[in-house]
């Protein structure tokens, strides 16, 4: 995998708590994405059964035939399908019926043409569940999971030649919140997962943070001579799902390094729970992916916003996006938000505004916010 001025993968993760994407709004994605960069597509809803809590069963034929339908779509646009499976909880690490089981369901989807999984274990505790785990990896999570894939790989039928795989570990970014989740990391976990990860085995990482404010060219380098391995970065903007959920990210993707691709394989974007409104934000993100170097976020921002809502509609949504930002912060802080009388009398106009599109898909998505705008101003 050569790295290059441009991420060689670019697109999105659906990998967020609570529902997930229709399959219209999916394939929708697919013919807006690609017309903006898009050539990537990772399937890991965590809400979907089959990818998650019931990893091991295949799909029920309606469901099946569902994402047979939107593979198809995505091979259309020339976007490749990567199918997440996220076995990590629960998992014994030395047994080898997962293994089968694995191989097995994703012969499905092979034969339907997909050529990229994912091995997800995200989100689970950080010491091994098993004592037969514990004693022939000796206590060391990383040593199970990066041989756990290099024992899938091993093992697929040898026309697989094709196949690229790519691996979340538990550990996929620094920041403390996870060790105050799931427990305390191995420090040298990233080291040990890349000596057992074949040599072509792709890691994904969140950055500095769970959600990251900024990501520098200086931190994913770190990360890619300690891992070494080609490193895709799942960035968690403009998702709002879990302790997110009362915020509303429709403001531009801020705070990349245009010199990423220097040391990153590809960059995915974790999307907004709410379909329509997903679209303003998403559309910064593939143009930052697609050409870093000229990435202009507020440029970026107001053509997506005119290209969605119309030119008149622009200063509406600026002060729909300061108040929605400003209310956040507010809510970290624990202060009261206070609004000058200038910023009243334009916040009245954009209530205005989203009321007078409340039965618009979007408008019904924005409701939350706009009963918040509403109150702000009683």
């Amino acid at each position: 995998m050569t790295l290059t001025r441009t991420f060689q993968r670019r697109g999105i993760v659906e990998g967020f708590f609570g529902p997930p994407w229709s399959m219209a709004h999916r394939k929708a994605m697919f013919s807006f994405g690609a017309a903006r960069g898009m050539n990537t597509y990772l399937y890991a809803p965590k809400d979907d059964p089959y990818h998650r809590k019931r990893w091991r069963l295949p799909y029920p034929l309606r469901e099946w035939q569902e994402l047979l339908r939107l593979i198809g779509a995505a091979q259309r646009h020339r976007i490749d399908f990567v199918y997440g499976f996220h076995p990590g909880e629960g998992l014994c690490f030395s047994a080898d019926e997962a293994v089968r089981i694995l191989l097995k369901k994703a012969q499905r989807f092979y034969d339907a043409g997909v050529r990229i999984f994912a091995v997800l274990f995200d989100d689970i505790p950080s010491r091994l569940s098993h004592e037969i785990d514990c004693k022939r990896f000796k206590n060391s999570l990383a040593a199970a999971e990066g041989t756990w894939l290099k024992r899938i790989i091993e093992s697929q039928p040898a026309a697989w030649r094709d196949v690229e795989w790519w691996i979340c570990p538990s550990y996929y970014t620094p920041d403390p919140l996870l060790a105050r989740i799931f427990g305390a990391f191995e420090p040298q976990f990233l080291e040990t997962l890349g000596e057992y990860l074949p040599s072509e085995t792709a890691c994904l990482w969140t950055g500095p943070a769970v959600v990251s404010k900024t990501i520098t060219l200086a931190h994913v380098r770190a990360i890619a001579n300690r891992v070494r391995h080609p490193l895709i970065l799942w960035d968690n903007y403009p998702v709002n799902d879990l302790s997110m959920s009362d915020e509303l990210h429709i403001g531009p993707l801020r705070g990349r390094d245009p010199r990423l691709p220097e040391a990153v394989y590809g960059y995915l974007n974790n999307p907004l729970l709410q379909e329509e409104l997903g679209f303003v934000p998403l559309t910064t993100c593939f143009d930052y992916a697609r050409k870093p170097s000229a990435y202009l976020a507020e440029a970026s921002w107001s053509r997506a916003i005119k290209e969605r809502f119309g030119l008149p509609a622009l200063d509406h949504w600026r002060v729909i996006r300061d108040f929605c930002e400003r209310s956040q912060r507010s809510k970290k802080s624990k202060q009261v938000l206070r609004l000058r009388a200038i910023e009243l009398t334009r916040l009245k106009a954009a209530s205005r505004y989203l009321s007078g599109h409340r039965r618009e898909k979007w408008g019904t998505e924005i409701r939350v916010w706009r009963n918040l705008i509403q109150a702000a101003l009683r």
